[in-house]
């Protein structure tokens, strides 16, 4: 049986509020998460750009007990985004997501930080890229606050 953590995750999300309020800091985006045979589909793009998405990716749940679930990520030929799984735990009323260990890597030994928080009607994310002198090269300080079907 699974958690909860599937209903919560399903659906389309923006940060439209966010992005009007404070667009120097926020780029207005989408994130669509939506089950597929075999498992997952997520891809998220810019407001401006809907068909041309920055990141999209497959994945696979497994579901270690009622409140901690591991996604696996997949690139879109279905092989492994190794270093890259998520682990996430419910505390409270929402599930907390970060990267497992510290070894996803991206373009050119940028070591990345993620952190998701995710409630029934949004998600909360920080994706940050630091280079191997520890500079952040990409990310934002701030949380991304998503609402789902906004």
């Amino acid at each position: 049986m699974m958690s909860n953590f599937e209903t919560y995750l399903l659906g389309l999300y923006n940060n439209r509020h966010q992005a009007q309020s404070n667009p120097s800091q926020f780029a207005q985006i989408f994130i669509l998460w939506e089950k597929i045979e075999g498992g997952y589909h997520s891809k998220q793009w810019y407001r401006r750009d809907p068909h041309n998405p920055y990141r999209e990716r497959y994945h696979k749940i497994v579901e270690i007990s009622e409140t901690r679930v591991v996604v696996e990520n997949y690139n879109l030929d279905w092989t492994k985004d190794s270093g890259c799984d998520m682990i996430f735990e419910y505390q409270g009323s929402e599930w907390h997501g970060k990267l497992i260990g510290n070894n996803c890597i991206v373009r050119e030994n940028v070591r990345v930080k993620t952190e998701i928080y995710l409630s029934k009607t949004a998600l909360r994310c920080r994706d940050q890229g630091y280079d191997p002198n520890g500079k952040m090269v990409f990310g934002s300080l701030g949380l991304y606050e998503l609402i789902r079907g906004d």
